[in-house]
């Protein structure tokens, strides 16, 4: 029994898991859209209610209105930062957007009790990528450096 519980909730788990999937922008799409509003609504399982224009926030649906409290709006994380409003974001600066519900959700406690919609900017992207290139090299240069220290102990010998 404990071994059928154990293959139950591993199952559940990978099944959540699947559920947050990053869908990264492809940079050659020429799809135009007004507000960051407008690309939240293409995606599947959220619900964005009318305004968003003027810096007015729309109410964002993703578990449904039956909750806890009387906030219904989701958590919104930029760049790992988390945040209130995002109508200051543009629709071609984002990288990526993640949209966690359900038990994936639950990093965040009780402030993602609501799902978490999380974004990536391109600078971040870009910034993450020449941090990992300047990781690479410091490795590389490091191995180097042990290279020429073992050629330099053979050689005194």
């Amino acid at each position: 029994m404990k071994r059928f519980l154990l293959i139950l909730t591993a199952l559940s788990l990978l099944g959540s898991a699947a559920l947050a999937q990053e869908k990264v922008r492809d940079p050659e799409d020429k799809t135009q859209y007004n507000t960051v509003f407008d690309l939240l609504r293409s995606e599947p399982g959220v619900v964005v209610g009318p305004g968003g224009a003027n810096g007015d926030m729309p109410s964002i649906i993703i578990r449904g209105i039956a909750t806890n409290s009387e906030h219904t709006q989701p958590l919104f994380v930029v760049d790992g930062i988390i945040t209130e409003n995002v109508t200051y974001l543009l629709p071609e600066d984002i990288y990526s957007i993640e949209v966690l519900k359900d038990g994936t959700a639950a990093i965040y406690g009780v402030r993602g009790q609501n799902g978490v919609i999380m974004f990536k900017t391109k600078s971040a992207a870009n910034a993450e990528r020449e941090a990992m290139e300047q990781q690479r090299k410091e490795r590389e240069a490091a191995r180097e450096a042990r290279r020429a220290a073992k050629e330099a102990k053979k050689k005194k010998k």
